[in-house]
């Protein structure tokens, strides 16, 4: 009965919850950027107070978490058919190794300047709302979880690391039973990829949204300028 439980649960989470991730992300985001453009806005706290902190958390953490993003698509989507001709599968999970514990440290030291700010200056926490509590812990929760499976893919063997790609690449293409790849994963991967989940799933009703509709609202005003 565990095992059978364990086997359903192990499907939804890694199989169809992150497509009904995306599919929430993809519907928010259309939502917001063609029917409520005026509500898509950083708010910046920045106006709220002159803390230098604020501009050195933020920078921090939206360049390294920028290049975290880049660094999960390459790193977990590229087929080993693409770089197999430059670098061994083991070179690329060093390197994803040196590549996520850099810029998940900076963006961890963003994060966790941007918290102090939201919870200890007061006419910044008079002007935050629960969502913006909740989504700033749930970043920093998924930084830490990320951090902590970088020290557990030094640990494991290589086998462990190309199973993660082999789940995220059978996923991308609709392969059925993609789950199979993650049986044997660190539970720390796995809280990380649901939360990485949830987090695409709040991130069109939430002030990160901007980091998105604002990129797309500037494309679209260029075509229609031509």
């Amino acid at each position: 009965m565990g095992t059978t439980l364990t086997a359903y649960l192990d499907s939804f989470l890694f199989v169809y919850f992150p497509y009904i991730a995306a599919g929430v992300f993809l519907a928010g985001l259309c939502y917001r950027v063609s029917r409520n453009n005026s509500s898509v806005q950083a708010l910046s706290s920045q106006f709220l107070s002159n803390d230098k902190s604020i501009k050195w958390g933020s920078n921090l953490f939206h360049y390294a978490i920028i290049m975290v993003f880049v660094g999960h698509i390459f790193g977990l989507l590229a087929p080993e058919a693409l770089y197999s001709w430059l670098m061994t599968n083991e070179t690329k999970r060093i390197l994803a190794i040196i590549m996520g514990g850099l810029f998940g440290s900076i963006a961890l030291l963003g994060i966790i300047l941007l918290m102090l700010r939201r919870f200890t200056n007061i006419r910044v926490r008079a002007k935050s709302s629960f969502a913006d509590y909740f989504i700033v812990i749930l970043i920093f929760f998924q930084v830490v979880t990320g951090l902590l499976g970088t020290t557990v893919t030094i640990q494991s063997p290589l086998e462990s690391y190309m199973n993660i790609d082999h789940w995220a690449q059978s996923l991308f293409i609709f392969l059925p039973n993609s789950s199979d790849y993650l049986i044997d994963t660190n539970i720390i991967h796995k809280i990380h990829i649901v939360s990485g989940f949830i987090i695409l799933i709040i991130f069109p009703f939430t002030k990160l949204m901007h980091m998105v509709a604002v990129p797309i609202k500037n494309i679209l005003k260029s075509f229609v300028v031509k």
